[in-house]
């Protein structure tokens, strides 16, 4: 199969598979930002988590309820006690994470030790998030959190901006920095439930973390920090899965390998600017 044959299939055969990991690479990258900011990355990979954990509990028969929706459902109240835990000072910002993070895989590992095997494939189907099946509702809902989040990002920039990068200063100048945070993790949260359920843990994760830090290594302004990481969130996912295609390679994978690579490359820049 020929170039121009596998972009061909891709677009025709997979358009919400091609528009919807741009739209989630974008959106995690953007976001990934003030994350690697924060300096609370195992956030990312812990809503992820919690995430799947939701996907698994609408599988009992007491939590009757659509799995994304469930998933969203779960999410939002872990976000809730995440929040108000990280900003408080008794507990260790890594512990409280850590804590939530495991508690979740031992909770979604009971839940498919207890569910019929037939459940227990469905489960696993969902979990791996399969980008070339991704359907139509899981698409448009992607679509409505991207334009939400993208909306409310960009109207209170400062202030988002300000309590990632500078939050003492912030809160001496007035900011009420707890409400922002917590306002922050909300939509964190909705927008990795979907993205979650949509491509799988391993894409969300990955774009949470490795194009903000290639940015940061690239860039000095944060503007330019926040427009770096949402390019190669941009141009990632149409790469990985043309090289998944081109080499019968899982398409999650290939599309976090492409990004890691433009992390090396970011990181080797940086050090050959350095000397």
């Amino acid at each position: 199969m020929g170039s121009a044959e596998i972009i061909r299939t891709i677009i025709q055969e997979f358009p919400l598979a091609f528009y919807g990991s741009i739209l989630v690479g974008v959106i995690c990258a953007f976001l990934g930002v003030y994350i690697v900011a924060k300096r609370v990355v195992f956030f990312g990979a812990v809503l992820t988590q919690v995430s799947v954990m939701g996907l698994a509990v609408t599988f009992l028969p007491i939590f009757p309820l659509p799995h994304t929706l469930g998933s969203l459902l779960v999410t939002l109240i872990t976000v809730v006690v995440i929040s108000r835990m990280l900003t408080g000072k008794k507990v260790p910002r890594d512990a409280v994470l850590g804590v939530v993070f495991v508690t979740s895989i031992a909770a979604r590992i009971l839940i498919m030790q207890k569910s019929p095997k037939v459940e227990v494939a469905e489960i696993e189907n969902l979990l791996r998030g399969d980008i070339l099946f991704v359907t139509p509702e899981q698409f448009y809902l992607m679509l409505g959190a991207f334009i939400l989040v993208m909306a409310v990002h960009l109207l209170f920039f400062k202030e988002f901006t300000y309590i990632s990068f500078d939050a003492e200063t912030a809160r001496t100048q007035g900011f009420r920095a707890g409400a922002w945070e917590m306002g922050f993790y909300l939509l964190a949260g909705v927008v990795i439930a979907f993205a979650t359920h949509m491509v799988g843990d391993i894409f969300v994760f990955g774009f949470l973390v490795v194009p903000p830090v290639a940015a940061m290594l690239l860039a000095r302004k944060v503007s330019h920090i926040f427009l770096l990481s949402t390019t190669i969130g941009f141009v990632s996912p149409p790469l990985g899965l043309y090289l998944a295609f081109l080499f019968d390679l899982p398409s999650s994978p290939a599309i976090v390998a492409v990004a890691s690579a433009i992390l090396a490359a970011a990181w080797l820049t940086s050090v050959v600017r350095r000397k």
